[in-house]
């Protein structure tokens, strides 16, 4: 039995050192993101919406759900990775450093190995409870990174630093267990709504 994941990457978010990290509203441009989503995200015949209980997640699959008549369940698992309890400005060294070294974490912080093992545990009971069925599953740059590493041959911190704000990916889960489908092709719309994840305002943040 094969269970479909299509894996959101939240719109482009507005960080900021006034608000906790699950607390960071979508900027204006990531608001309007949300909305263009909607067609893009109705069309993949999806099951159910799951998110990540941060604000910037909840907020980009809100409209796509509500037009759905879905639910917008929350995993609380599928938040993002901890990379530091206080605000950090040298956030690319972090960064680097937990990509090199996976159980590296700042004090208070969480690692890439306990990050990468919690989300994990959130797709499995996903599947669980949804099997054979079509998920569209909101979470962060680095915690869907550290998922997709866990069995994606070679995948890096070149590959995350790809992701775009929001990003779509298509993964399937069968009795191989998961798979990454390379060769998924987003809709030409969802390309020209996607920002690099560079221009997002104020801190590089998953």
């Amino acid at each position: 039995m094969i269970t479909t994941l299509y894996l959101v990457r939240h719109c482009q978010s507005h960080p900021s050192p006034a608000f906790a990290d699950g607390d960071w509203p979508l900027s204006e441009r990531g608001s309007r993101q949300a909305r263009e989503l909607i067609p893009v995200l109705s069309a993949l015949g999806a099951d159910a919406f799951v998110s990540s209980p941060y604000r910037r997640c909840l907020e980009t699959l809100a409209p796509s759900a509500a037009s759905l008549g879905l639910a917008l369940e929350t995993e609380i698992e599928l938040r993002e990775r901890l990379v530091s309890p206080t605000w950090v400005s040298d956030f690319r060294e972090i960064w680097r450093r937990s990509w090199e070294d996976p159980s590296f974490a700042v004090p208070g912080g969480e690692s890439s190995l306990d990050c990468r093992l919690r989300v994990t545990r959130a797709f499995d009971r996903l599947v669980a409870k949804y099997p054979g069925r079509t998920l569209i599953v909101g979470s962060h740059g680095n915690a869907l990174s550290l998922f997709l590493s866990a069995f994606t041959p070679g995948y890096g911190i070149a590959q995350a630093s790809a992701l775009r704000t929001p990003e779509l990916l298509r993964v399937t889960h069968g009795p191989g267990g998961y798979l990454w489908h390379l060769d998924f092709e987003v809709p030409k719309a969802f390309d020209l709504l996607a920002t690099d994840f560079r221009e997002t305002p104020g801190i590089l943040a998953g």
